[in-house]
């Protein structure tokens, strides 16, 4: 029993001796790279949109996809999409437990960081897994770590690293294929021992998940699979094995499943197209048209792989040296390494040869890294290799000969050594060109040209309806649908098309449309004429023909001033929003309440409303009430319309002054210039 008891605590003591010996520097130094990484990617993290982004495109539509969990581009992306949903759901909630308002752009784009850093760490291991030797079993981290530090602020990378785009995705998942291949050829270990089996049924199950990923990702399964049958020839007598292997492989398809679902309970999510069912439209929708078109040689293949194509991009960003070097670097892999990252890059080169369109940047990013396996290969070859330099009489050196030989040899002692510096020295200076090259491209934080949001948020800044219906221009409606839908700001509202307002006039309710936009939507609605009111300076009120107009001045007049035409009232507000007075930030919101006496016909006399003593910044005319779009003339006795202004007037104004007026031969002809106390609407 006490023999037992002795070599069981000796075992144990030799586990603990074997932990305590193993090398700390590279897990310390990798999770000082990604943490660094993470700083560098979070002050350069996306925060806004710019004009026209709102319109489309990937970029867009997986923000979308990720807030909804809604179909991505086609064939869906599933698994990256349903990710990206528990991710911003869950960050947000966590956020609004803390109090926090988090940028929903920059939680979006965060979420494409959480992929660059994964990639980074995968690369770091692989980099690590190819340096490895007897005399550093851990790996050459130095060479891994500053090669993964040029990868971080490479361009593209950078750039997609904080923006909401699924790319760097794919490059963790090549990535990840590329690691577990090589723990399966060196038949490796986890935490705990996993048998090769187990192992390889991971490396299918992850090259499976490109048909639930991005397609483009499959192009390393081929010279992986000749790899491993290479290595591994009776695989092929197993049909256990193989049917497994597919098994895990196909499993990734029945996130497939979640496509079908929500869409069919969003069919307006298919977009353009002729479907009857679901089934139609799912089947078209995973059939991916329009990357089969991308894919067919009709779109003169070739024609962009030497002008700003594949080869060009690359060794821009990588440089030409850093490219030959790759190049060369993976020849020096093992042969069935070598077969599977030389056997990648020639079909990512295929597959750019044959049309770049849609397609080239999901295979020119995992490129990178790849190529960068190779300059790994390189350097350590030039460090493991026997270099001595013969100098005569004179140099540096160990002599190895008599003084009085006059052919004395020298050496240098330590080649490897210095060879190894050197590397380390131009890495550096690879690091410090490419990160002042990428930066102003690749930072996206508070573009200048960020504006694309900035004038919905003025429209949703202020007082309206809980369940209004707005309509707007495209730009503004884009902007105030995302700001609903993603930013989760004033989320009972919604935005409707011409068709929708027609409809919602037509049941009795009324509607917002932006100032700029009235006069057009009212030229185009098939319903009876509406009635339309000033709602503020932003927005006009559409309400149904015959319905009641029920807001009630502040300060009532009910004051005649000519023409048959009756000031009700009028109420004065501080302009709502921090931006909506402009520069001098103490805007006014003015809201006329007009009405005609019985028997008069007024002539449509202009208005003009003016902060007395504020300048003519302080000033707004109009054609007449509700932008011209209620001219005197139309109104019918009785009834009462609301006009809205905004005056960019200082905090101490206490009077405005009403002129209304009309243009005359040779000037202007005033009906009336009437004072408005301010202070009697507080």
């Amino acid at each position: 029993m006490l023999t037992l008891v002795h070599a069981q605590s000796i075992r144990h003591f030799y586990r603990k001796d074997r932990r305590l010996s193993a090398p700390a520097w590279p897990r310390w130094a990798g999770t000082a790279l990604l943490l660094a990484a993470a700083l560098l990617y979070w002050l350069t993290l996306d925060n806004g949109l710019r004009p026209g982004e709102l319109e489309g495109g990937d970029l867009i539509t997986h923000q979308y996809a990720q807030v909804q969990a809604r179909p991505g581009n086609a064939p869906g992306y599933p698994l990256f999409t349903m990710g990206g949903w528990l991710w911003f759901h869950g960050l947000r909630t966590a956020a609004h437990w803390l109090g926090i308002t988090p940028n929903p752009i920059s939680l979006l784009s965060s979420y494409s960081t959480l992929w660059a850093l994964l990639s980074l760490w995968l690369l770091y291991r692989i980099l690590l897994h190819c340096t490895r030797s007897p005399r550093r079993p851990a790996g050459d981290w130095p060479l891994a770590w500053l090669l993964c530090a040029f990868y971080a602020v490479t361009y593209f990378f950078w750039y997609y690293a904080t923006t909401s785009e699924q790319y760097t995705s794919a490059i963790a998942h090549t990535l990840a294929i590329l690691y577990v291949y090589l723990l399966w050829r060196d038949n490796s270990q986890f935490t705990i021992h996993h048998s090769p089996f187990t192992i390889l049924l991971l490396l299918s199950f992850l090259s499976g998940l490109s048909l639930a990923h991005m397609i483009t990702v499959a192009l390393i399964v081929p010279p992986l699979l000749a790899a491993l049958l290479w290595q591994e020839p009776q695989l092929l007598r197993r049909p256990g094995l193989i049917l497994g292997a597919v098994l895990a492989a196909a499993l990734p398809l029945l996130s497939y499943v979640y496509v079908y679902m929500r869409g069919a309970a969003h069919p307006e999510w298919w977009g353009v197209g002729d479907w009857v069912t679901a089934q139609d439209w799912f089947w078209s929708f995973v059939g991916t048209a329009q990357g089969q078109d991308e894919l067919s040689w009709g779109l003169a293949p070739g024609a962009a792989f030497f002008a700003n194509g594949f080869p060009e991009l690359i060794w821009q960003e990588l440089s030409i040296p850093l490219l030959a070097v790759g190049l060369l670097g993976i020849g020096f892999l093992e042969k069935r390494l070598r077969l599977v990252v030389g056997g990648t890059l020639a079909l990512y080169a295929l597959l750019c040869w044959v049309d770049r369109f849609g397609n080239w940047f999901q295979v020119i990013l995992p490129a990178y890294p790849l190529l960068l396996v190779g300059v790994a290969a390189a350097a350590d070859k030039m460090r493991q290799g026997e270099w001595r330099l013969e100098i005569g009489d004179w140099g540096l050196g160990k002599k190895r000969r008599n003084d009085s030989d006059p052919n004395t040899e020298y050496a240098i002692r330590n080649p490897q050594s210095a060879i190894r510096w050197g590397v380390w020295a131009l890495l550096v200076m690879l690091i410090l060109w490419r990160t002042l090259a990428s930066l102003p491209a690749a930072d996206s934080r508070d573009r200048p040209g960020d504006t694309a949001l900035d004038r919905p948020a003025l429209l949703l800044d202020q007082p309206l309806p809980e369940d209004a219906a707005l309509f707007a221009a495209k730009d503004d409606a884009l902007g105030l649908d995302y700001l609903m839908q993603i930013g989760g700001i004033r989320p009972g509202l919604r935005v409707v098309d011409k068709s929708a307002a027609n409809e919602r006039l037509a049941e009795g309710k009324r509607l917002l449309v932006t100032a700029d936009a009235a006069a057009l939507l009212l030229g185009e609605l098939t319903v009876a004429p509406p009635q339309a009111h000033g709602w503020s300076a932003d927005w006009v009120e559409l309400l149904p023909a015959g319905a009641t107009q029920t807001r009630q001045p502040v300060v009532v007049l009910d004051k005649l001033l000519g023409d048959g035409i009756v000031l009700r009232g009028f109420t004065v507000a501080d302009t709502a929003g921090a931006d909506a007075a402009g520069a001098g930030g103490n805007g006014l919101d003015v809201l006329l309440f007009w009405s005609v006496m019985n028997g008069f016909t007024p002539a449509n006399w202009s208005i003009s409303l003016r902060a007395a003593g504020d300048g003519a910044a302080a000033q707004q005319d109009s054609p007449g009430p509700v932008l011209g779009l209620r001219p005197f003339a139309s109104l019918e006795a009785g009834q009462t319309i609301v006009d809205a202004y905004r005056l960019d007037a200082q905090a101490d104004t206490d009077e405005l002054l009403l002129i209304l007026y009309r243009a005359k031969e040779g000037g202007f002809e005033n009906l009336v210039e009437e004072t408005l106390w301010v202070g009697d609407s507080e």
